[in-house]
C-alpha cells in the first residue's frame, strides 16, 4: 500500500471536513466534530472525483496527481476559514445532560460493537476483486475501461455505435449511467498506479463509516442524548442490508443513501438553528443525487419540493400546492406535458403513461406484489426489526408532529419518498423487482438513513432514566 493511496483517502477527508466546518462557521456544538468528518468525508471524495473529471479526463492514470494539489489548496482554504470566521463557543446548558453510569458504559459497548463491525466489513470488501453482479456489469464499466485506456472515451447507445466509425467510442447497456462514482474509484486507482479492485472497493466502507459518523454528529447537534443517539447509530449501522452493500462493494445505492441521508441531516439542523451553511450542504448533497444514480433524479425533486413548500408561509404553501395539482390535472386531462427533471431530461407525463429519456415509455397500470413487498420488508433477513419497530415509534410518537415543524417537514419528505416507491412497485414494470426480490429493497435502502433520523427526532424528547445516582454539589451557605 503506497503512501499516494493514504494520501487519496487522508487529502479528501481532511478538505471536505474543513469544508464542512468552515460553512458551519467553526461553531463548537456536541457532534459537530464527529459531523464534520462523517460528511466532510462523502464531500472531499466526490470534489476529488469532480476535479478528476476535469484534470485527467486525458489522462486517468495522473488523476491523483493532478487533482491531489488542487485538492489541498482547497483544504488549506477551507481550513483558514475555519479559524479566521470560527464563532464563539456557545453556551453548553442544552447539551450538558448528565448520563448514567450504565448509559456511559452502553455507550462505550455499542462504539466497540461498530467499529469491530466496521473492521470485519473492511476485511470482507480486502478479500474478493468486485463480486456483485451489477457492480462488475455495470458500474464497473467505465471507470475500469477509462482507467486501463488511460483516457475517457464516450459510451453511447447499441444502436449509435453501430453505425459509428470511431473506435474510441464505447457502447454498454449502462452507457446513460451516472458517473460521479466512475471517477471516484477512478481517483484511488490512480493513487494506487492500478486497478486494484479490492482497494478500490475499500471506499464503499469509508461511506458507510460516514453515514455513522455524520449520523451521530448531527443527532447530537439537534439534541438528543448521547446514549440515545449511539443506539440510533448501531442500529442503523447493524442493518444486514446496509451492510452488505459496504461488504459486497460496487452498487451505487449506498453512496445514495450517505447522500440522501446527509442533506436530510443538515436540512434538518438548518430548521433548528436557521445555520445557513447548513443549508448549503443540504443543497450540495442533494444536487449530487442524480449524479449518483438514476433514481437519484427523483429523490432530489421530491427533497426540492417539500423543502421550497416549507419555507413559505402556511397560507402560501396551500396556494402554491393546489396549484401544482392543478396544472398537473390540466396537462394530464389535455393529452399530457413535458417536466423537465434534472439528471433524467424531459419527461413526459399523460394518463397511464410516463416516457422517461433513459428508461422508455412506463405503462401505468396496478400490479398486485404487495405480498412480495411485504415479504421483503418484513421476513427476508434484510432489515432486522426495522419496519416492524418504524411503524411502531411513529405511532407512540405522533404527538410529536403536531408540536414539531422539523418531524412534520421529515414526514411530508418520506411520505412523498415512499409514494415515489408504492407508484413504481405497484403501477409500473418495476412490479418484476419486487416480485423477484432483485431491487425493491435497493431503492428502499435509499431513504432508511433518513427514516432514522425521523427517528432520532421522534425520540429527541423522550425522558430516559439519564441522571447519576451520585449526589449533586452543593453551594456553600454564608457565613453566620
Amino acid at each position: 500500500m503506497s503512501v499516494q493511496y493514504f494520501l487519496a483517502w487522508l487529502l479528501p477527508w481532511v478538505t471536505g471536513c474543513g469544508i464542512c466546518l468552515a460553512v458551519n462557521r467553526g461553531r463548537r456544538e456536541p457532534g459537530d466534530l464527529a459531523a464534520g468528518v462523517g460528511l466532510g468525508f462523502v464531500v472531499g471524495v466526490f470534489l476529488a472525483a469532480v476535479l478528476s473529471s476535469v484534470l485527467a479526463s486525458a489522462d486517468t492514470a495522473h488523476a491523483f496527481s493532478r487533482g491531489a494539489p488542487w485538492l489541498a489548496g482547497i483544504g488549506l482554504l477551507a481550513w483558514t476559514a475555519v479559524f479566521v470566521f470560527r464563532e464563539p463557543a456557545r453556551a453548553p446548558a442544552l447539551f450538558a445532560r448528565a448520563e448514567g453510569m450504565g448509559w456511559r458504559v452502553l455507550w462505550c459497548l455499542l462504539l466497540i460493537a461498530v467499529l469491530l463491525r466496521l473492521g470485519v466489513i473492511a476485511s470482507e470488501t480486502l478479500l474478493r476483486p468486485t463480486f456483485p453482479w451489477d457492480a462488475w456489469a455495470a458500474w464497473a464499466v467505465k471507470p475500469k475501461a477509462w482507467f486501463l485506456l488511460g483516457h475517457h472515451v464516450p459510451y453511447v447507445p447499441m444502436q449509435e455505435w453501430l453505425t459509428q466509425s470511431d473506435l474510441q467510442t464505447r457502447t454498454s447497456s449502462i452507457w446513460d449511467y451516472p458517473v460521479l462514482l466512475a471517477w471516484v474509484q477512478i481517483w484511488f486507482a490512480s493513487a494506487l498506479g492500478d486497478w486494484n479492485e479490492p482497494l478500490v472497493n475499500t471506499v464503499w466502507v469509508g461511506a458507510l463509516a460516514a453515514i455513522g459518523l455524520a449520523s451521530y454528529g448531527q443527532w447530537r447537534a439537534l439534541g438528543l442524548r448521547p446514549g440515545l443517539t449511539m443506539v440510533l447509530v448501531y442500529a442503523l449501522m447493524s442493518l444486514p442490508l446496509l451492510d452488505a452493500h459496504a461488504a459486497l462493494a460496487g452498487y451505487a445505492d449506498l453512496w445514495l443513501a450517505a447522500a440522501f441521508g446527509m442533506a436530510v441531516l443538515c436540512w434538518m439542523r438548518w430548521m433548528r438553528q436557521r445555520n445557513p451553511g447548513q443549508l448549503l450542504l443540504a443543497a450540495v448533497f442533494a444536487l449530487s443525487l442524480p449524479l449518483i444514480k438514476l433514481e437519484g433524479a427523483v429523490w432530489l425533486l421530491i427533497f426540492a419540493l417539500v423543502v421550497g413548500l416549507g419555507m413559505l408561509s402556511r397560507r402560501a404553501r396551500r396556494m402554491v400546492a393546489v396549484t401544482l395539482v392543478a396544472l398537473a390535472a390540466i396537462g394530464i386531462a389535455v393529452g399530457g406535458f413535458p417536466l423537465p427533471i434534472f439528471g433524467l431530461g424531459w419527461v413526459h407525463l399523460a394518463w397511464g403513461q410516463v416516457v422517461i429519456p433513459a428508461l422508455g415509455e412506463l405503462d401505468l397500470h396496478w400490479r398486485p406484489v404487495g405480498g412480495a413487498m411485504l415479504s421483503g420488508l418484513l421476513t427476508l433477513p434484510n432489515w432486522h426489526l426495522l419496519w416492524y419497530v418504524a411503524p411502531l415509534v411513529i405511532a407512540l410518537r405522533w404527538a410529536a408532529f403536531a408540536r414539531d415543524r422539523c418531524a412534520r417537514s421529515l414526514g411530508a419528505l418520506l411520505a412523498g419518498c415512499a409514494l415515489f416507491l408504492f407508484v413504481l412497485f405497484f403501477f409500473t414494470d418495476a412490479a418484476a423487482w419486487a416480485e423477484n426480490y432483485t431491487s425493491a429493497n435497493r431503492l428502499v435502502l435509499h431513504i432508511v438513513p433518513a427514516l432514522f433520523s425521523l427517528i432520532a427526532v421522534l425520540l429527541g424528547d423522550l425522558r430516559l432514566p439519564i441522571a447519576d445516582k451520585s449526589p449533586a454539589p452543593t453551594a456553600p451557605t454564608a457565613p453566620g
